[in-house]
């Protein structure tokens, strides 16, 4: 699903927009890289060209994954978050001041940079309510619950998904160990909610079965 619900991709390739697209270059990163910490100066505006990027905030030995942007989703680096390269990514990248001299023609821009962020922020006071009121097994059927009403249903009314993580990135995104997450889909399996189809893969039978669990 993307964040944003449009893809700036397709906008900054029409013509009308290419002086938009002029003041963007483009910079590649290795996955796991962090593309920006909260302690550098320079205020930039990226749109995801290829792979993923994980926004999130870090304390200490602790990590609260906010989002995971897909191309053609967009984000401004002003908020104290770091960003790592979830995949091998390209980015087109912008100082903020560029941008601002061309954006107030293309309002398309500005209402999509105000929606990621705004979503980013939901996300934010999702996680917060999510760590003071739920368990682990709890937000980890939220974010199935997530993936599953995103995507479209099967002939016979359930609903397949792909998670497109690793074992470790879910465990990322969700604040807990590997082996936890690990654990937890087993047992999400054994109980009949969902069946493995795959890596990643699952088909989800009965939707309401898993949000009655999910205490929805």
């Amino acid at each position: 699903m993307k964040f944003s619900g449009i893809n700036l991709l397709d906008e900054l390739a029409k013509e009308e927009l290419a002086d938009l697209r002029a003041v963007f270059h483009e910079k590649t990163y290795p996955k796991g890289t962090i593309i920006y910490a909260p302690d550098e100066q320079e205020n930039l505006v990226f749109v995801i060209g290829s792979g993923r990027v994980r926004i999130y905030l870090g304390y200490e030995d602790k990590e609260f994954s906010l989002a995971i942007l897909n191309p053609g989703d967009l984000y401004a680096t002003h908020a104290d978050c770091f960003i790592e390269a979830f995949d091998d990514c390209t980015l087109l990248v912008a100082d903020v001041h560029s941008v601002k001299t061309v954006m107030d023609r293309v309002p398309m821009f500005t209402r999509t940079m105000v929606r990621v962020l705004g979503n980013i922020l939901h996300n934010s006071f999702s996680i917060i309510g999510g760590l003071a009121f739920k368990d682990i097994h709890e937000r980890l059927i939220d974010y199935i619950l997530s993936e599953a009403r995103s995507a479209p249903p099967s002939e016979n009314g359930g609903v397949h998904i792909s998670l497109g993580l690793t074992m470790e990135q879910l465990a990322q995104l969700m604040g807990a160990s590997r082996q936890t997450i690990s654990t937890l889909l087993n047992e999400i399996v054994r109980q009949g909610l969902m069946e493995k189809e795959g890596r990643g893969r699952y088909y989800i039978p009965d939707l309401s079965a898993l949000e009655a669990a999910a205490g929805q």
